[in-house]
């Protein structure tokens, strides 16, 4: 159990690791090739999936700090979005922009999927009268 949340704790950093390295270079770079963008994408999203193993925690401080990151990782990426939007220059590609909004939206259902975990948990009694 205990190898379990490790593992999920440790695939959440690298998927954020992935995604600011690829948040970071993907503003300064021109017209990229498909094929490199969506493998870097795809490493980071899979991680991210791996990361749905820290679930299995009953820690409610782990779940709140790990929604608090992908909510801000989502905020980034939309930031970031905004700000290449608001550049405007020709050589960007669409893509970049696909890129951008797919990770604020993994990570904001993610962040959200692990703010309900954080709730309160309905007792017993409750669920015995209903």
């Amino acid at each position: 159990m205990r190898i379990r949340l490790l593992f999920g704790y440790l695939f959440f950093l690298m998927s954020i690791v992935f995604c600011a390295i690829q948040l970071g270079t993907l503003p300064n770079s021109g017209p990229l090739p498909g094929g490199p963008l969506l493998l870097q994408f795809s490493t980071s999203m899979v991680c991210l999936l791996l990361a749905s193993l820290a679930a299995q925690s009953g820690s409610r401080t782990g779940n709140i700090a790990i929604s608090v990151i992908a909510f801000s990782v989502c905020f980034l990426a939309l930031l970031s979005g905004g700000i290449l939007a608001f550049q405007g220059s020709s050589d960007l590609a669409a893509l970049k922009y696909i890129i951008l909004l797919a990770y604020a939206g993994f990570y904001g259902a993610f962040g959200l999927a692990f703010s309900f975990l954080t709730g309160p948990r309905p007792s017993r009694e409750l669920q015995k009268n209903a």
